[in-house]
């Protein structure tokens, strides 16, 4: 009984060894870049809206009808941030009220990674966030 015990507790370590060596592989860790932050901006866009709508037929021909919707934004917070010889325009989206965008000092000097399309700053408060690149400008000479 005891050395099934043994086996058990063995292979119970082999397997989560292995989970974070896999684990571990899967995370990369990222090249940080010191980058200006040129400007940065909130954007509201409409996307829709959610409600729902009753109407009713009177006897006489006219129609009441009754309505409630609500509109939908889509939040995000716009980043202009030089590195190098490029300047990229990246947004942030705020999925919630409560949601919080990075704390970055206009003019001032912040800590970038760049991962295919996605652009990773590290705020003021050292706190990580993650942005969509949607426009990589050349600088001129």
């Amino acid at each position: 009984m005891n050395t099934l015990l043994q086996r058990l507790a063995l292979l119970t370590f082999a397997v989560a060894f292995v989970a974070a060596v896999t684990a571990h592989g899967k995370e990369k860790g990222r090249v940080w870049e010191t980058g200006k932050v040129l400007d940065s901006d909130r954007a509201s866009r409409y996307v829709g809206s959610v409600g729902s709508g009753s109407a009713t037929s009177t006897g006489d021909g006219t129609v009441v009808g009754h309505s409630s919707s609500s509109a939908i934004y889509r939040v995000t917070q716009v980043y202009v941030i030089e590195l190098g010889a490029y300047v990229y325009v990246a947004q942030e989206r705020l999925r919630w009220r409560w949601s919080k965008p990075a704390d970055l000092t206009v003019n001032g000097p912040v800590k970038v990674a760049i991962e295919k399309k996605k652009l990773y700053l590290m705020d003021d408060d050292g706190k990580e966030h993650e942005a969509e690149i949607v426009k990589k400008i050349l600088k001129e000479k």
